[in-house]
C-alpha cells in the first residue's frame, strides 16, 4: 500500500516533451489513493520489467481513467462510487499541464547484474549522489492468492557498496549486493541533492527485479 491500493487507467505521454520532461513512459491512476503514479519500463532478456515513482496526489475523487490530448494536457476521470478513495468528492474531472520548469526527478531506473543505474532530469551534487548514506534500499514480494490482497513477505535489506556518479552528473550507479529476483526493490534517496543544493520532488522508486541482467 505504498503507492497504491486500486491501479486502474494506463496512458503514455506520446507528446513528445508538451507534457514534460518523462515522454515514452506511463502513468498509472490509483483509485484509492487518487493518485497518478509514474512507470518507467525497460526489456530484459526480453521481459518489460521497471520502476514506479509518484507523480501526482491530491485528486479530487477516485482517479480511474486518464488521457493525454496532443496539446500536452493530462485529463483524470475519477469516481468514488461503490468504493472509497482520498479524494473525496463522488466524481471529479482533473487536469493537469506541465509548467514547463523542469522537476529534479530520477528520470529513469534501469537493472545493472551488479545493481541499478539511475538517471537523472537535471545534473547531481557529486557529493550527495556518491555518499552511501544517501541512500537506503530494501525489498520483500507478495503472496499470488485468491484472496484479497497480499501482505509483504520475504523481506531482505540489500547492501549498497558502491555509488558512481556519471562524469556529466546526470547518472548514478548503484552497486549493490543481495539483489531478489522476483522481489520489490524500495529505494530511498532522501540524501541526494541537485547541483543547485535541492532534493529530489520525489525521492523514492520501487523496482521490481522479475529478471537480472
Amino acid at each position: 500500500k505504498k503507492m497504491g491500493q486500486s491501479a486502474s487507467g494506463v496512458v503514455t505521454d506520446t507528446t513528445k516533451g508538451k507534457f514534460g520532461p518523462f515522454a515514452g513512459q506511463m502513468f498509472v491512476g490509483d483509485q484509492t489513493f487518487s493518485t497518478m503514479m509514474r512507470v518507467a519500463l525497460e526489456k530484459v532478456d526480453g521481459h518489460y520489467q521497471g520502476a514506479c515513482f509518484p507523480f501526482r496526489s491530491g485528486f479530487g475523487s477516485g482517479s480511474l481513467s486518464a488521457h493525454i490530448d496532443p496539446s500536452g494536457a493530462m485529463f483524470v476521470g475519477g469516481t468514488n462510487r461503490g468504493w472509497g478513495s482520498r479524494g473525496n468528492k463522488p466524481y471529479a474531472l482533473d487536469r493537469i499541464v506541465w509548467s514547463g520548469k523542469l522537476p529534479f526527478e530520477v528520470h529513469t531506473m534501469s537493472a545493472r547484474k551488479d545493481g541499478f543505474e539511475l538517471k537523472f532530469t537535471q545534473p547531481v551534487d557529486e557529493t550527495t549522489v556518491s555518499n552511501l548514506e544517501s541512500y537506503k534500499m530494501s525489498t520483500y514480494t507478495y503472496i499470488f492468492q485468491s484472496s484479497y490482497g497480499s501482505p509483504e513477505v520475504d523481506h531482505t535489506e540489500p547492501t549498497i557498496t558502491r555509488a558512481v556518479a556519471s562524469d556529466d552528473g546526470m547518472a548514478v550507479r548503484l552497486y549493490v549486493d543481495g539483489l531478489q529476483r522476483g522481489h520489490v526493490h524500495e529505494l530511498h534517496m532522501d540524501g541526494v541533492r541537485n547541483s543547485d543544493g535541492l532534493p529530489l520532488l520525489h525521492a523514492q522508486a520501487y523496482y521490481t527485479l522479475n529478471y537480472i541482467p
